[in-house]
């Protein structure tokens, strides 16, 4: 299973408007960790197909949003007997990822947590720490720190194994 994730687009959604219809059919789940998260919201009606979930970050004032949430997903939606994986959604500006990553990683897995997918710094990262997957994918339309516009894609295998990777996203200037 497929999981796009973005994070910090800030009421710019021509980009992610592009990274929806790119994987429409080849993700299951896509994610949105913060900082104008309604920004994926408004294209629930769009693609009905998706499964589309947002934590608040410290931008999203008012809205009706969580702070956090622990996504538990079976690895392989055909196959009930897949191992399930537990990933921590969170913008992550409570936890100080601006400092460093440790605090996230030990919060997580006191959650219980596999995983942990945050935002915050609009700069990319994809590591492992302590046994657990750690992605902030940075930011589509608002790098920060000398990266590149950017999105993550991460893949459940059947046996439960985690993967990602970080992809450059190439604004089209026309």
């Amino acid at each position: 299973m497929k999981i796009l994730v973005t994070s910090d687009t800030h009421e710019s959604t021509k980009e992610l408007k592009t990274l929806l219809a790119e994987y429409a059919d080849e993700v299951k789940i896509v994610c949105h960790l913060g900082d104008h998260a309604w920004d994926l919201l408004q294209f629930r009606n769009e693609y009905p197909q998706l499964t589309m979930i947002a934590v608040a970050g410290n931008c999203d004032y008012g809205q009706d949003l969580q702070r956090e949430i622990i996504l538990n997903i079976s690895a392989c939606l055909d196959n009930e007997n897949a191992p399930s994986k537990k990933i921590l959604l969170t913008h992550g500006h409570t936890l100080g990822v601006k400092m460093g990553l440790d605090r996230l990683a030990y919060y997580t897995k006191e959650k219980g947590a596999d995983a942990c997918f945050f935002g915050h710094t609009h700069f990319p990262v994809c590591c492992e720490i302590g046994g657990i997957f750690v992605m902030n994918p940075g930011s589509p339309s608002w790098p920060r720190g000398g990266s590149k516009e950017s999105y993550g894609l991460v893949e459940i295998s059947p046996e439960g194994g985690i993967t990602g990777k970080l992809v450059r996203y190439e604004l089209d200037t026309s």
